[in-house]
Order: C-alpha cells, then structure tokens, then sequence
C-alpha cells in the first residue's frame, strides 16, 4: 500500500507546483502591468552601498578620536558629521 500513498503525495506535491507556477505567472503579468503604467523609471543605484557606510563609519570614527586627543571645543565635535558627508560626496 506505500507506493500507492507515494504516488498520491508525488501528485499532490505536482499539483501544489502548478499551482505555484500559475501563482507566479499570474504575479508577472501583475507587475508587468503596474510597471507599464508607472511614469517612474528604476536606475540602479551604487552596487556597493556598504562601501559608503563603511567608509562615513571610518572618518566619523577617526574624527571623533581626534576631537577626544585633541580636546577641541564642542562646535568641533558638531561638525563632525558635516565633515564626513563633504569626504563622502567628494571621494565617493
């Protein structure tokens, strides 16, 4: 009686299949549609974002240390953030 029982789950394992694959055709031709209605177009962004955070982690790092050996006034340590942002827009 066991091949029979495999042979029922192997169909119903293939029906669950179909079902999913019309599921997903189904979901294409969804996203098809409400791209070709939208006026926004995608453009890729930077393909290593985690090298932005990175490097702005970094040089806030460093500065902050700077500020702390240095014993610079508060206004130093407020800029920090602005410095960082100038590095990475112009270096990266």
């Amino acid at each position: 009686m066991a091949p029979q029982n495999k042979t029922t789950t192997d169909e119903t394992a293939m029906d669950e299949v179909r079902r999913l694959r019309a599921e997903v055709a189904d979901l294409k031709e969804k996203l098809a549609e409400i791209h070709s209605r939208s006026d926004v177009e995608f453009v890729p962004g930077d393909p290593h974002p985690w090298l932005r955070i990175a490097a702005t982690v970094g040089v806030t790092f460093a500065l902050g240390k700077l500020v702390q050996k240095f014993r610079l006034p508060t206004a130093t340590a407020v800029a920090i953030p602005m410095i960082s942002n100038e590095v990475n827009r112009r270096f990266l």
